[in-house]
Parts: C-alpha cells; sequence; structure tokens
C-alpha cells in the first residue's frame, strides 16, 4: 500500500506542475502572443496541465488523516506535547524569559510599545 506521505507529495507535485504548465500557456499565448491560442503549443501545455492537476486532486489526502499520523520520531517522548525542551542539557527548564538570550536585549518589546504610543513617531502631532 502507498503511504499517506507519499500521497501527499504526488498530489503537490502534480498540482504544481499543472499550474505552472497552464500559467506557462497563458503567458505564451495571451500575455506575450508569442504563439497562437490555437497552437498545438499551447493546446498541448493546458490539457497536460489539466490533466495534472485532475490527477493532483484525485490524490489529495485529507488534512486529518495527514495530521493524525505518527511522525515517525524515535527521540519524541510519551507525555503531554506542550513541554520545551531542554537545550543545555543543565535540567532546568523553567521557561523564564532569558534577557541574555534574547536579540531585543533586556527590555523585550516594551520599548516597542512605548513606540506606538508616542505621537511625535507616528506623524501625528
Amino acid at each position: 500500500m502507498i503511504s499517506v506521505r507519499f500521497l501527499a507529495m504526488l498530489s503537490t507535485v502534480l498540482l504544481v506542475v499543472g499550474a505552472l504548465l497552464v500559467g506557462e500557456a497563458i503567458h505564451g499565448g495571451v500575455v506575450n502572443g508569442t504563439y497562437a491560442l490555437t497552437s498545438p503549443w499551447v493546446v498541448l501545455r493546458v490539457v497536460v496541465g489539466g490533466l495534472f492537476i485532475a490527477l493532483g486532486y484525485r490524490f489529495r489526502t485529507p488534512t486529518e488523516e495527514y495530521v493524525a499520523m505518527p511522525s515517525g520520531e524515535s527521540h519524541r517522548r510519551e507525555g503531554s506535547g506542550d513541554e520545551s525542551p531542554d537545550p543545555d542539557g543543565t535540567g532546568d527548564r523553567t521557561g523564564d524569559f532569558d534577557p541574555e538570550m534574547s536579540p531585543l536585549g533586556g527590555d523585550g518589546l516594551e520599548h516597542v510599545d512605548a513606540d506606538a504610543d508616542d505621537p511625535r513617531e507616528n506623524g501625528r502631532e
């Protein structure tokens, strides 16, 4: 049996390639006017692209079925999924804000909120 992930990938690839083929045919035939609308180049690309799009919708996987699948990762622990990982291995997983690790600095986002309230910054004087 074909896996759900493979069908989802196949569906996505077929949809994207089909859309690109149809788009290229429209671009060459209508936008640029390089080819006549009834030329074999345009008609073949529209037909093949439409076929790929139809097949892509045929192999489409329902989101519930794909999301409910186990990921296959062996390093996941059983239990609640809301626990954050312990990056340094010290066992300290308090989840507190560490200003040394923040790219914003020690004050966090307080200065951003203060700037939004300042009428001079918003052009309202």
